[in-house]
């Protein structure tokens, strides 16, 4: 390898050191925006679990259109989160090998239809599938409004019968080294769902109580009016976090390729070094040579 070769790919090499670096930078400010937006909706959700605290009783005796289970099963909605950019290690590859083995498990309940969301579940998914319904720009999904539209669909299928089941693939934010698939059955809304939810909440915060005041008109016209409120927050949760894994994955990813284009640099300075110093080697013997055939 001469020295103009190796200089031309220390520059290449550079500059896709800084690339990488940026984008490191740009997800890890994305990740702690969308971790804001997580903070900014506790009042909300300490709001929502006192209420549903309040009716517990309710809820255990599925006293609501939303809990009511719908037989026989024909159709099943299978909503599946993704990201609409790449540069993420295996955060979408994570996910759709989650999704395909879950999707084969409910088949065995019902057929099967697919609403991605995002452009990479959009391209996995409409190979297979015949898409119906899909959504883009879930990368930049911070806004409650935003995902509602998404929530609102849901809903209506299921009170109008088109789908008896529906649940949501997405990946569950632990930490920015730990982000897992999951899956939760959004229709009907299942007890253990809205006990996990009452469950975290009590245990963050103590504002969760039973206070003492009448239900009109009934608790169960009021619990069917709050459950599609739930069902918002909770897709609008689940999307946020997708998106934090997102840009946890991907900062995580940029970062590994930015120490691997450092130590590719420190490599090829080497060798340019090695390169240069033969060079150098060579043109003292030539001088040399040259001055002992004139004497």
């Amino acid at each position: 390898m001469d020295l103009k070769e190796v200089k031309s790919k220390i520059g290449s090499v550079k500059n896709i050191s800084e690339l990488t670096s940026a984008l490191e930078t740009f997800s890890a400010l994305k990740m702690k925006k969308t971790q804001k937006r997580f903070m900014e909706s506790k009042p909300f959700a300490q709001e929502m679990a006192a209420m549903l605290n309040r009716m517990k009783k309710e809820l255990r005796e599925r006293k609501s259109v939303f809990m009511n289970c719908r037989y026989p099963v024909k159709k099943i909605l299978v909503c599946v989160v993704a990201s609409d950019r790449g540069f993420c290690g295996p955060f979408n590859s994570n996910v759709f090998k989650f999704a395909d083995k879950e999707i084969v498990k409910i088949k065995e309940e019902g057929e099967v239809e697919i609403m991605p969301i995002g452009k990479k579940a959009i391209a996995h998914y409409k190979k297979n599938y015949k898409i119906d319904q899909e959504f883009l720009g879930v990368g930049d999904y911070w806004e409650f409004h935003q995902t509602k539209e998404i929530a609102d669909i849901l809903i209506k299928s299921f009170l109008d019968d088109k789908y008896q089941r529906v649940y949501m693939l997405y990946t569950h934010f632990f930490s920015s080294f730990i982000q897992k698939p999951d899956k939760i059955q959004l229709f009907p809304i299942r007890g253990r769902t809205i006990q996990n939810f009452l469950k975290k909440e009590e245990g963050e915060d103590s504002l969760i109580r039973n206070p003492n005041y009448l239900l009109e008109p009934s608790a169960e016209v009021i619990l069917d009016e709050i459950l599609p409120v739930f069902v918002d927050y909770m897709i609008y949760q689940f999307i946020l976090s997708a998106n934090t894994s997102e840009h946890s994955s991907r900062m995580m990813a940029m970062r590994n390729a930015s120490d691997n284009a450092r130590e590719l640099l420190d490599v090829l300075r080497l060798d340019y070094n090695k390169a240069r110093q033969s060079q150098i080697t060579s043109e003292v013997c030539e001088v040399s040579s040259t001055k002992e055939a004139m004497e």
